[in-house]
């Protein structure tokens, strides 16, 4: 399993497969897969689904922050995360950065 880091709207994972979202439904993997998310569900083009659960996504990844031990786990919604009305997000704000880039 990959690990990946969350950056704004860009994800790199340390194998170096990066995602970038395009708008709020549709992400693009470096490999060329398209990413669609509808509602708590994500359907890649490559025939890949992953449904969010909580900070867990059927993949069995887990996302924490800014981290994510999945890909999965890159599209949960950020409020369903632990702590996500705390000062970070709101620093993060003040920084330019979107809290709701993925």
């Amino acid at each position: 399993m990959s690990f990946w880091q969350i950056l704004g709207r860009f994800a790199v994972s340390d194998t170096g497969e990066t995602l970038q979202k395009l708008s709020g439904t549709t992400s693009v993997s470096s490999d060329g897969t398209t990413y669609t998310k509808m509602g708590s569900t994500t359907v890649g083009s490559d025939g890949s689904v992953f449904t969010q659960m909580g900070s867990f996504s059927t993949d069995g990844s887990t996302r924490m922050g800014s981290t994510a031990t999945g890909i999965g786990a890159v599209f949960n919604e950020r409020d369903d995360w632990p702590n996500s009305g705390t000062g970070a997000s709101h620093a993060h704000k003040r920084l330019g950065i979107d809290d709701d880039s993925w």
